[in-house]
């Protein structure tokens, strides 16, 4: 390989790095254009690097590329964000279930240790609510002891992270301060099924909330197809 080509593979990463955590974050909100005109002076770099950066972006499904019309980050229909959410509370409920009887007494005190520093950390003022979610419930997919299903598990929430940024708002956050409490106890106690069910609502519950949000602001399509009815934990 060429040292322009080289240096053209690393700009198109640097790029696509900078996109996925932009978008991710919810800096670039869905349904945004993605133009390579207004990428290329962001960057300073030119087109060849910012297309190829654009490519992988379309493999990931945080894009949409529509012919004659371009790139935009992806708008998903109501009940593709609902059937999205419900796979992630299963997945995430199976992690937790397998977690509370695969995890060592070691690593459950551990997920005590890190849900205790998180709520402190907010508490001095930490504002890096996604950054500390994140490791609190890769805290789980790792306890599940199951590199397949934290692979499935992590695909999903990453498809789903521009959209959840609603549960770090006041009010969702303390909530959610409450249902991980219940889901590190039932963890804690080996009750394999009440972990599963909590985190399952946990997720489903702030997949509600977000496609109330989007919709009230125009970001998600309605569907024609009535919202399902969830059963959650007691």
């Amino acid at each position: 390989m060429g040292l322009e080509r080289c240096i053209a593979v690393t700009l198109s990463d640097e790029v696509f790095q900078a996109l996925v955590k932009a978008i991710l974050s919810g800096k670039i909100e869905p349904g945004a254009r993605l133009d390579e005109p207004s990428i290329c002076r962001k960057f300073g770099v030119s087109r060849t690097p910012i297309r190829e950066a654009l490519r992988r972006l379309s493999g990931t499904g945080l894009v949409d590329v529509t012919p004659r019309k371009g790139v935009r980050v992806a708008r998903i229909e109501v009940e593709q964000l609902n059937n999205m959410f419900e796979a992630l509370g299963e997945f995430e409920g199976l992690c937790a279930r397998l977690s509370a009887v695969r995890m060592s007494a070691l690593d459950k005190k551990r997920l005590e240790v890190l849900n205790a520093q998180r709520q402190k950390r907010i508490a001095d003022g930490d504002k890096d609510f996604a950054a500390m979610n994140n490791q609190f419930h890769e805290a789980i997919y790792l306890g599940a002891h199951n590199p397949s299903i934290a692979s499935v598990t992590r695909g999903f929430r990453q498809r789903l992270a521009p959209f959840q940024a609603l549960q770090f708002v006041p009010g969702r956050t303390e909530y959610s301060f409450h249902e991980h409490d219940g889901i590190v106890r039932a963890i804690v106690s080996s009750d394999a099924e009440r972990a599963y069910a909590i985190m399952r609502d946990h997720v489903i519950g702030t997949g509600l909330q977000v496609i109330e949000h989007f919709s009230r602001k125009g970001e998600v399509v309605s569907s024609k197809r009535r919202r399902r009815r969830y059963h959650t934990a007691r």
